[in-house]
């Protein structure tokens, strides 16, 4: 399906959107039973996640793992702070992967860049694949039969992904699809989703749509073997570091969070493209570049919906 993209002010788009400013309008409208919920706020704080964690009601079991990225050197990465009430109230531990290279290479790597950037002045840090690795199925996938984690993944019951969101960053859109699949995975994992399944020994630079749908799949894996997920997206002054043109810093937009990781990351997206003033046909080669039919692989795959009914708890209103 094409993206069929209106022009409309953001005011507008915060009071009636229903996830219509994305693939085609007809598949994405619909009653509020076809509809995944997505909550917001415009406070970027503690507070403000904690408001829209809150409204998601999610129910807690088991040990906590809060899913991050440590990001790497010179990277723009989430502000740890913002996790402080998330981890005081859930007692959740702040849990990632090794990398591919650089600076987070080695578990020893990541831990220093978890110290380095703040994250552990704010609560316990887990590397998930410190000592071994685990596989997760991949039912009915698209490229893979298995994805690979850490072992300590078992460790955890409960699982809260918290992203900053990265639109015109790498090629692959920076949402909480990508922090539960790519992210999530092991060296092993990585190397899986980078080579469309055929390797788990080495990287491979692989075709746009290739892993557009490894992502998808490795999103399945994670979603099928942990039930319990709660996903929050934060939308902040984000400076763009891509090669797309007419792209701008949109400034601070605000958290939103929801049981959906699909409606969440379509909804992420939609907040950027309603906040630029971007021709229409710059905005497709933008989506194109980005990958964003991991989203309807995604929901293709029943990992959830791309139309979804945005709660705006600043101001009471359901749309």
């Amino acid at each position: 399906m094409k993206y069929q993209i209106g022009v409309f002010i953001f005011a507008v788009f915060l009071l009636f959107c229903t996830g219509t400013y994305a693939q085609d309008t007809s598949s994405l409208t619909g009653d509020d039973h076809e509809s995944s919920v997505v909550y917001f706020t415009e406070d970027i704080s503690s507070d403000g996640l904690m408001k829209v964690y809150r409204a998601l009601e999610q129910q807690i079991t088991g040990k906590v793992g809060i899913k991050v990225s440590f990001g790497g050197p010179g990277e723009q990465y989430l502000n740890p702070e913002l996790l402080s009430g998330l981890v005081n109230e859930t007692g959740g531990t702040l849990i990632d992967s090794n990398g591919l290279s650089g600076n987070r290479w080695t578990s020893a790597m990541n831990y220093a860049i978890a110290d380095v950037h703040g994250f552990s002045d704010i609560g316990q840090i887990q590397i998930l694949d410190e000592q071994s690795d685990i596989s997760m199925p991949v039912s009915g996938g698209f490229l893979l039969d298995h994805v690979r984690t850490g072992s300590h993944f078992d460790d955890y019951e409960t699982l809260i992904s918290v992203h900053r969101f990265k639109f015109h960053y790498i090629e692959a859109m920076g949402g909480n699809i990508k922090n539960i699949s790519l992210c999530l995975a092991s060296k092993a994992g990585k190397n899986l989703i980078h080579s469309g399944g055929k390797d788990a020994n080495r990287y491979h630079n692989t075709d746009p749509d290739v892993l557009a749908r490894s992502f998808a799949d490795a999103a399945k894996a994670a979603t099928e073997y942990k039930k319990n997920w709660a996903f929050i997206n934060v939308l902040d002054s984000f400076e763009p570091d891509d090669h797309c043109s007419h792209t701008s810093n949109i400034g601070n937009v605000g958290i939103i969070a929801s049981l959906d990781v699909v409606a969440l990351d379509q909804c992420s997206l939609d907040f950027i493209l309603a906040r630029s003033d971007a021709e229409e046909a710059v905005k497709q080669d933008w989506m194109k570049y980005h990958q964003t039919n991991v989203l309807e692989y995604a929901e293709e795959l029943g990992i959830g919906k791309r139309a979804y009914r945005l709660v705006n708890l600043d101001s009471h209103t359901v749309n």
